[in-house]
């Protein structure tokens, strides 16, 4: 991109902002106007993601009611402005506007909705844009989890069952916490990478959550685990709407069988029913992932699209 090209790409930019901790209540009014639940709402991810400072990130506008939360990326080769999910409350209008704002900044002028959940997707179909299948997240009814109960959850019981004997306890995260789970973060990371797994930037903006003391603990939860005595699993996560939690942030020893398994069930389990269910996202189409999340016995597998226009 020449310089001319960017300078145009920057003035497009013009009225983006970053997500702040004091846009919360909003967020969360809006979300629960839009009558839509999915991952990709929950106000920890989008004010953690906003604030990362490197090549991709989250900005945000207003338009009439509606709220647009965008993807900026800046690479070598330019800068790509996508909406993450589309407008909400949905709004024809706002999304329009979205459109011309992409359509000025990207290269190819083409208009991208990253995740669109499947109760929006007629809305969006309707607007002209063209949409692909991307993935489905995961649906847990939390009393179910918690209880674990029949021939369903038998092999659930049999991959935490293992901790009985364990010297093992869990409790809401402190700062004093932090040095171990970053630790542990980075150990966790890196046999990831050994296996050729990418995790883009959920490293750095579980970084943030780690150091974050700015959000309320009814808006995010966070538990650690530790094994004789050492950090070896801690989880975020909270409300996205009055009937939906979100499963944010899991980070596990790999060295620790099953550990993976135990850390969502006593994270679902100690919600003490705020939420009826709870959304794990996808599975990012690894195997092992998917082999575990099913065995939550899911209700419901919402399903993703991404979307085109233009």
């Amino acid at each position: 991109m020449d310089h001319a090209q960017a300078s145009f790409a920057d003035d497009a930019l013009e009225g983006l902002s970053t997500i702040q901790p004091s846009d919360c209540q909003m967020f969360r009014d809006a979300v629960a106007a839009s009558g839509i639940s999915g991952w990709s709402y929950f106000f920890p991810y989008l004010l953690l993601f906003s604030q990362l400072t490197g090549g991709d990130r989250l900005v945000f506008e207003t338009a009439g009611r509606a709220i647009l939360v965008y993807r900026l990326s800046r690479k070598p080769d330019g800068v790509r402005l996508s909406l993450l999910v589309p407008p909400f409350p949905f709004d024809a209008a706002a999304l329009d506007h979205a459109g011309a704002r992409m359509e000025a900044v990207n290269a190819d002028r083409r208009q991208r909705i990253l995740r669109v959940p499947d109760a929006a997707a007629w809305q969006v179909a309707r607007e002209g844009f063209s949409l692909r299948f991307n993935t489905d997240e995961y649906i847990y009814d939390a009393e179910d989890v918690t209880r674990m109960s029949g021939s369903p959850y038998a092999s659930l019981r049999r991959k935490i069952g293992r901790y009985r004997s364990t010297d093992l306890t869990a409790r809401p995260y402190r700062q004093t916490d932090r040095p171990e789970c970053e630790a542990l973060l980075e150990a966790w990371q890196l046999g990831l990478k050994r296996r050729g797994i990418s995790i883009g930037p959920y490293r750095a903006y579980t970084r943030l959550c780690l150091a974050c003391a700015d959000i309320s603990p009814e808006v995010l939860r966070g538990e650690v685990i530790r094994v004789d005595g050492a950090v070896a699993a801690f989880t975020f996560g909270g409300p996205i709407n009055a009937q939906m939690s979100s499963m944010f942030i899991t980070v596990s020893d790999h060295a620790q069988p099953g550990l993976a398994y135990l850390q969502r069930q006593r994270f679902i389990a100690g919600d003490a029913g705020s939420t009826p269910l709870f959304n794990d996202f996808c599975d990012s189409k690894r195997p092992g992932m998917a082999q575990m999340k099913r065995s939550f016995r899911p209700v419901a597998m919402h399903s993703l699209f991404n979307a085109a226009r233009g």
